[in-house]
């Protein structure tokens, strides 16, 4: 009898947790879905239940695992192979940071989430030093990310038994049984305690943070064998963004719009890390070298929206459809009925919590007297196109988009469903977006991980990859002028000097 093996992917995120199982061709068997625990949001603190999230990370295994055995006894009946869970990927939502005891494992501190900014008089006092960090680090120096976070648990909790760490090393910690406190070098590099000329913690980032570098939890290669959960080796550790990276899988080098939760567009840069003003500079993923050579690291560039899927959701809380189908169809039928739009704009307060920020800027909805319920549902989609066509342009006028002319750009992610958003933006950039096959880009890049580190495969680009979905170019660069309108409005928000009509939430 033959053993056909299969590779887990689970993809830990904000809003759900998804896993895949794969065969050592890239060919997806199965996909799996665990709803999470909701965000809790007062004021600056956005947290998440930890306990849930592990929860469905362990749900999404054993019915992975409990899928492949009844697959073994459907082969057994038929005398042909064995289904096996041969290793597992997990990719997790970044720069969440919590507390838990090292010995029972209990939550001592829920986690706060990448949206959470209680931090921010950290990063104030910092004042114009900002820019020196952002260079050791790569990262903008805001409140968003893990340092002062991790400052502000160590302070809370000076028990050595209690741990401090991001979400990976949590997980890590409890699926090996409390064996495993570690981290892996693309989560940690999103921490701002992580020098990129050091590839690793930095003694100096730790000092101006107040962090006690000795309670960090130590790095290791994203591809290693972390640990073994119920038999099962876990080979791959790393970024839900990195991850989604790898996952579209085949020859593409382009860069990758990701519509997930946080809407991010990046670009793998190879061996060196790249910086450019604007854009974040963090790692892809680490390897081991051979005989204790220490670790390879791969670079990306990346921009992020930390509001755009919240964004997308607008017209579902606000009932004015059920679904992302009805949303795409309320879009088309605004423009259809008016390609110059009645729906002038929406304007979202996008920005990361900045050192000189000290309040957000309102919601608003501008609409021409008459708007309708599908022109309102169209000016938030819009919004978020106008968004990612900022986060293009900047990659664009950094030359990081490649020689192709219209430059090109791969789509995945729950966002990418509706089409409306990717003719638009396609529209407003001038850029060629291919919606790839795999929706699941980030467990299917957990997966190949897992592959790559088994098979010592170098580089994913060795599997074959699906054949676009979709291709979205551009048809009415006319469009432009709704962006430049809501450039306008955008400004106008941050001056305060709104028409008469602008809806403020």
């Amino acid at each position: 009898m033959s053993t056909l093996n299969l590779y887990l992917g689970i993809d830990q995120g904000s809003s759900s947790t998804k896993g895949v199982l794969l065969d050592e061709q890239g060919v997806v068997h199965h996909e799996l879905y665990a709803a999470v625990p909701e965000r809790v949001e007062d004021d600056r603190k956005v947290e998440q239940d930890p306990e849930g999230l592990l929860d469905s990370v362990v749900d999404v295994f054993r019915r992975a695992k409990a899928w492949a055995a009844s697959q073994a006894a459907v082969s057994q009946a038929a005398e042909s192979q064995e289904v096996v869970v041969a290793g597992v990927g997990l990719a997790v939502q970044r720069s969440g940071v919590l507390a838990w005891n090292s010995t029972d494992g209990r939550i001592r501190h829920r986690m706060m989430t990448w949206a959470d900014t209680r931090t921010l008089p950290i990063i104030q006092n910092f004042g114009r030093g900002v820019e020196r960090l952002s260079l050791k680090t790569g990262l903008p120096t805001i409140a968003n990310f893990a340092a002062g976070k991790i400052h502000q648990l160590q302070r809370q909790f000076l028990e050595p038994t209690i741990l401090v760490g991001t979400l990976d090393t949590f997980l890590l910690h409890r699926l090996s049984g409390k064996k495993v406190f570690m981290t892996e070098d693309s989560m940690a590099a999103r921490t701002m305690l992580y020098a990129l000329a050091e590839r690793g913690w930095s003694a100096e980032l730790c000092r101006e943070f107040g962090v006690d570098l000795g309670r960090l939890a130590p790095i290791s290669a994203s591809l290693s064998h972390h640990t073994d959960y119920d038999g099962t080796p876990i080979l791959a550790l790393l970024g839900d963004q990195q991850a989604a990276l790898i996952g579209r899988m085949g020859p593409s080098r382009r860069g990758l719009l990701n519509l997930g939760t946080i809407a991010s567009l990046v670009k793998d840069t190879g061996a060196e890390p790249v910086q450019k003003t604007g854009l974040m500079t963090s790692v892809l993923l680490s390897r081991e070298l051979p005989e204790g050579g220490g670790r390879d690291l791969r670079f990306i560039v990346e921009a992020t929206s930390p509001v755009t899927g919240t964004v997308l959701l607008e017209p579902l809380r606000r009932a004015w459809c059920k679904s992302s189908e009805e949303l795409n169809a309320m879009c088309e039928s605004s423009f259809l009925a008016a390609p110059e739009g009645r729906a002038i704009g929406y304007f979202v307060n996008h920005r990361a919590a900045s050192a000189t920020q000290t309040e957000s800027l309102p919601n608003v909805l501008v609409c021409r007297e008459g708007a309708t319920e599908a022109d309102r549902a169209r000016a938030v989609v819009e919004n978020v196109g106008n968004i990612i066509v900022r986060m293009i342009e900047e990659f664009m006028d950094k030359k990081l988009l490649g020689e192709t002319s219209p430059p090109e750009v791969d789509v995945a992610g729950g966002g990418s469903e509706i089409d409306y958003l990717l003719q638009y933006i396609a529209d407003v950039s001038g850029v060629t977006l291919h919606r790839r096959g795999a929706r699941e880009a980030g467990a299917r890049g957990a997966a190949l991980c897992a592959l790559m580190q088994a098979k010592t495969v170098s580089d994913p680009v060795s599997f074959n990859g699906e054949p676009d979905e979709k291709a979205y170019r551009c048809e009415r660069f006319e469009r432009r002028k709704r962006y430049q309108m809501w450039l306008r409005l955008e400004q106008d928000t941050m001056r305060g000097t709104l028409p008469p009509q602008a809806e403020k939430s």
